[in-house]
């Protein structure tokens, strides 16, 4: 039989109906073995075809990712007759080999596909009772592989197929997630209660309070990977409920109560999470006062000190911006983000939070908000300020960035209204003017100018040339950052890569111009732009234009880099 069910390399079981049908009769003559040997009849070390299990749970559950319906059909009724043959007690011990099987047979899968045999009805039946029994008898290692083994199984089935199991996957999770476990296998299991919720959010909704006070439980356990997970489940619950008063009201009290600075963290990536819910806009008001004094009013000194604490914050600040009254949400960015202060340090934080309501509330900045916008830029940006320049001139540069990258913000046709802005972000990579600038500084505004040209080339197109030689200007520094955010700078600013958004292949005409308007090719600068290009601008620009391009910047988001690492939720096994 074992021989029967193997398919030859590179069969089209599709095509070769034979060799569908053989595999099919050898399935169903296995599972007809195993129902005629009896429950249990399949025991670890105890029987003649206990010592087979491992091999045909590979090769059955391979079989389940078929593309010949007989087959998979008959895989999937061989499966079930083997583990009703194999005894409860031993189930655990099969969690490893079926984990593997599993992804080996999802492995090839496209995103977005399911795994045929799963999408059978009841086609989760015979390998949920194995990774439960994992789950609650198993060692601890065993534990976190069957969980993980969970959510692989959730992630390859339809919210159809999934409908009927719901119940038996999500109680025994919750039911054991309370318990002394050890930190990784609570962290797979919050995972996978928040993938359950992004998978199948409408059969989720009668466990909702018991989610709610789990994942608020998480976010005050010692383990950072823990309350990371826990904060990223809470994160895809909150759309699901339908009042968040009260998950505000514990959120801000915990907030206060905890001591730990990544306890606090967790707080306020939930309380971010509060904020940018579809459903923020009915908060009460006493609510957002809350949220407001969580973020900037009343914030702990201790946790405002951590770059992360700070970059969450700006989040959490533009989320509350968006969800108030215009009007209110004016007077909070006049009020944190706007207001004169006279310490470099607190100015540095109110452009932070400057740069969060612009990513998030732009339709705050009119014409009149703006020019303050470029007041506060400019003020940061001066030559002679001191103690905390380098985090104050990396803030300006971010406002700046995220300014110019809006159109409602700074619409394609407001020349005027980027000129100031892109002058003082030439200004910190000038040759003339960039000694008052750190290297982060100067690293930022090149990345910053590339991010501009690549997707809004109209803008910088006026001061092209004094980007493209400020940018000559890194492209020998000792600093390597400075030095590949300067080639990528000039790539994009001379129109050499591949800008697919605008269907534009990139060519050398930019280049060209350039090189005329500098004095010609004879010229210093001509030289120097042309020997470049050689050398290593063509073979940066190619690499633009190959399938496998992964661009350094597919998203501008204006507050990327802080939490890129530790923010996106994490349900992949």
């Amino acid at each position: 039989l074992h021989e029967a069910v193997r398919v030859p390399e590179r069969c089209d079981l599709v095509a070769q109906t034979h060799v569908a049908a053989r595999v099919a009769e050898a399935c169903n003559a296995f599972g007809a073995l195993c129902s005629a040997s009896g429950a249990a009849s399949a025991g670890r070390g105890r029987s003649a075809l206990g010592v087979h299990v491992v091999d045909w749970l590979r090769v059955l559950i391979e079989l389940l990712a078929a593309p010949a319906p007989n087959v998979v059909e008959s895989a999937w009724a061989a499966l079930d007759a083997l583990c009703r043959a194999v005894p409860k007690e031993d189930y655990d011990g099969y969690v490893g080999p079926v984990s593997r099987a599993v992804q080996q047979a999802t492995q090839p899968l496209p995103s977005g596909r399911t795994l045929p045999g799963f999408d059978l009805p009841r086609g989760l039946a015979p390998l949920l009772p194995i990774y439960a029994q994992g789950l609650l008898a198993g060692s601890p290692d065993t534990k976190e592989r069957a969980v993980r083994g969970m959510a692989r199984l959730v992630r390859y089935t339809s919210a159809a197929a999934l409908r009927p199991f719901a119940t038996s996957i999500t109680g025994p999770l919750i039911r054991i997630v309370g318990d002394r476990n050890a930190p990784n296998v609570k962290a797979a299991i919050l995972a996978t209660l928040g993938l359950l919720l992004t998978h199948i959010p409408q059969l989720m909704r009668p466990f909702l309070p018991q989610l709610q006070r789990t994942f608020v439980r998480g976010l005050s356990e010692p383990d950072d990977s823990v309350r990371q997970r826990a904060a990223s489940a809470l994160a895809a619950l909150i759309p699901l409920q339908p009042r968040l008063d009260p998950l505000v009201a514990e959120l801000t009290a915990a907030l206060r109560a905890a001591e730990e600075v990544g306890m606090k963290l967790a707080m306020l990536r939930a309380l971010r999470a509060v904020a940018g819910a579809p459903t923020a806009s009915s908060l009460s008001p006493a609510s957002l006062q809350a949220l407001e004094d969580a973020v900037v009013s009343r914030a702990d000194p201790a946790a405002t000190s951590d770059s992360r604490w700070r970059a969450l914050a700006a989040q959490t600040f533009g989320a509350l911006c968006a969800v108030l009254p215009k009007d209110a949400a004016s007077q909070l960015v006049m009020q944190h983000a706007l207001g004169s202060t006279e310490s470099a340090e607190s100015q540095a934080a109110r452009l932070e939070l400057l740069a969060g309501a612009l990513a998030q509330a732009s339709v705050l900045f009119d014409e009149q908000m703006l020019a303050r916008v470029v007041a506060a830029v400019e003020s940061a940006l001066q030559p002679d300020v001191r103690g905390e320049q380098g985090r104050l001139s990396l803030q300006a540069v971010l406002v700046a960035r995220t300014a110019l990258l809006l159109r409602d913000v700074v619409p394609d046709t407001a020349g005027a209204l980027a000129a100031p802005l892109l002058a003082l972000l030439i200004r910190t990579v000038d040759p003339a003017t960039m000694a008052s600038y750190d290297t982060d500084t100067q690293h930022a505004a090149l990345s910053a100018l590339k991010s501009l040209a690549k997707h809004r080339f109209a803008l910088v197109q006026p001061v092209q040339d004094q980007v493209v030689l400020a940018a000559l200007a890194h492209v020998r520094d000792r600093v390597v950052t400075v030095k590949l955010a300067a080639e990528r700078c000039l790539l994009y600013s001379l129109r050499l890569a591949r800008v697919p958004h605008e269907q534009f292949d990139g060519d050398t005409v930019g280049l060209d111009g350039f090189v005329e308007r500098v004095g010609g090719a004879a010229s210093e600068k001509g030289k120097l732009a042309l020997d470049y290009h050689r050398r290593v601008l063509c073979k940066l620009a190619d690499s633009t234009r190959e399938l496998d391009y992964a661009s350094d910047d597919e998203v501008d988001s204006p507050l990327d880099g802080a939490l890129a690492a530790d923010d996106e939720p994490d349900y992949a096994f």
